[in-house]
């Protein structure tokens, strides 16, 4: 159990390592992707078994309410229109599904780094599982209107990859009960690391076994960073009326969690879409790393100017 927590301390840089690791040992790579549904199961199983969600206060909602509706509905509808818009034709129906996604875990792990309120983005994000089943096909039947992916289809699929991980973590929660959750919380947390790296390892697998054009690869980038841009933009406006929420609502609507559709159309998306969901999640891997990586760097760089002016 000291292992674990001690893996679950360096969480930040494990994902990333993985998919390095993957693209060196194709076979490790393999076996992570064989398991990417366990471990976006026990991802989210872990999300809820460990949620200290606390009483919810009346003048929460709103805001709460306010990061499901944009990340859930607004922002497919905005991404659909600027991909039509700049004319990415075969990815683009992939894409509006993967800005229907919920805000990643490491959206409020963010957060949480760059000092911004957490509690809203984790109460949104438990929320956005909820609603799931229910909008990825509403998405999939009105915007998109079936041709990208059955939406019968899809509502099973999430249901199924919503449901029995929500009921395991329910379970959980009651088996452990609060004192030993809190006990247990740095060691479970690094089994959810153990879960990420395993899901990095399913992305260096996909991306090498893929075979498409350098355009359709610049068809997905391009459409990625537009859809990450417009939900940061969409979640920045959103929060206009309560300012200390800006940055948390932009972070939310900037990296989801794309890892949870993916393993839910497995066998059911082409190449193209495959190549959207594998970079979708391979974004929400790094960018924490990255801003953690910058915070230390930071850090070094103020605690090396005091000495200086110590000196």
């Amino acid at each position: 159990m000291k292992l674990l927590g001690r893996f679950g301390d360096a969480g930040l840089f494990v994902p990333p390592l993985a998919v390095l690791l993957g693209l060196a040992l194709p076979p490790l790579a393999h076996a992570g992707e064989l398991a990417l549904v366990p471990c976006v199961a026990l991802l989210l199983a872990m999300s809820i078994g460990l949620a200290e969600p606390g009483r919810v206060q009346a003048r929460e909602i709103p805001p709460v309410l306010l990061i499901v509706l944009t990340n859930l509905l607004v922002t497919p509808l905005a991404v659909l229109l600027l991909a039509k818009g700049l004319g990415v034709p075969l990815a683009s129906g992939w894409l509006v599904l993967a800005a229907a996604c919920p805000a990643a875990g490491g959206a409020a792990l963010v957060a949480s780094l760059l000092g911004l309120p957490v509690r809203p983005l984790l109460l949104a994000q438990l929320l956005c599982f909820a609603a799931l089943p229910l909008t990825a096909p509403l998405v999939a039947a009105l915007l998109l209107e079936g041709v990208t992916i059955a939406p019968g289809a899809l509502f099973l699929r999430v249901l199924l990859m919503v449901a029995l991980p929500a009921l395991a973590g329910l379970l959980l929660r009651q088996a452990l009960g609060r004192a030993r959750r809190l006990e247990y919380a740095r060691s479970l947390r690094g089994l959810g690391v153990l879960a990420l790296a395993g899901i990095g390892l399913a992305v260096a697998a996909g991306l090498t076994r893929l075979e498409l054009s350098p355009g359709q690869w610049t068809d997905a980038l391009l459409g990625l960073g537009v859809a990450s841009a417009a939900g940061a933009m969409i979640g920045w406006m959103a929060a206009r009326r309560r300012p200390e929420l800006a940055r948390g609502f932009a972070l939310a609507g900037a990296v989801r969690n794309v890892s949870l559709l993916w393993s839910a159309t497995l066998g059911l998306s082409p190449p193209e879409g495959q190549l959207v969901m594998m970079l979708g999640t391979l974004w929400t891997l790094l960018l924490p790393a990255l801003l953690g990586l910058r915070q230390g760097l930071l850090l070094r760089a103020g605690a090396f100017m005091m000495l200086c002016l110590l000196l």
